[in-house]
């Protein structure tokens, strides 16, 4: 399995609305700010990826919607009532999915797992089971920033079975003892920060499992 464009993006809260509006002016207005969130980070990691076929979205969160979640607690207390559809909180996830196949990309399959954060190494497991009928799948870690004011976080690389330029190698590990430990949070940007700058391979551990990535030629 190899591993493509591995990009990192971070938004202060204050300038998420400027950066959605300028990447996809009024097309995600609709749209919660936790399925923007996904498509900032997913769209990007498109482009940079380049290439065609068809799609799995597959990716991971540790608190899901937070925004739409705190909105909605926050008004049902003023109101004594149930103001927001949970149901639209429920499918704030799957949105950005629907949002790429509509923006012409054949998506295939999609799938949001709410992950603790050492357990990231279940997105390259399933990604290597969905690329049996999907040529190609975009994977992520997406957080919107919590009340401290944190950076909201949407990090994303495509995996795929065949080799092009400039991907790496991704395999699981069986020496996971040898690994560093790595998060939900960082193991992407750690894997963008080494793509390219040594020859010995990245050996990343989450919980009990472990993935090497390998440059590629």
């Amino acid at each position: 399995m190899y591993l493509l464009a591995p990009t990192v993006l971070r938004v202060a809260p204050d300038d998420f609305p400027e950066r959605v509006r300028s990447r996809f002016a009024s097309e995600l207005r609709r749209a919660g700010r936790f399925a923007q969130l996904c498509l900032l980070g997913a769209q990007a990691c498109l482009d940079a990826a380049g290439g065609d076929g068809a799609l799995g979205v597959l990716w991971a969160s540790e608190f899901g919607a937070l925004h739409a979640t705190r909105a909605a607690l926050d008004e049902d207390l003023r109101r004594g009532e149930p103001a927001m559809p949970f149901a639209f909180i429920a499918a704030q996830p799957h949105l950005a999915g629907a949002l790429l196949a509509q923006r012409s990309h054949p998506v295939t399959r999609t799938a949001c797992l709410h992950l603790a954060p050492d357990a990231w190494p279940s997105l390259p497991q399933l990604a290597q089971r969905w690329l049996v009928e999907c040529e190609r799948v975009l994977v992520g870690c997406v957080e919107e920033s919590g009340s401290g004011g944190a950076a909201h976080r949407s990090d994303w690389c495509l995996l795929q079975k065949k080799p092009v330029a400039g991907a790496v190698r991704c395999e699981r590990s069986l020496g996971p003892r040898n690994a560093a430990a790595a998060t939900a949070e960082d193991w992407i940007p750690r894997v963008a920060a080494w793509r390219g700058s040594a020859d010995a391979p990245l050996l990343l551990r989450g919980g009990e499992d472990a993935w090497s990535f390998t440059p590629d030629g």
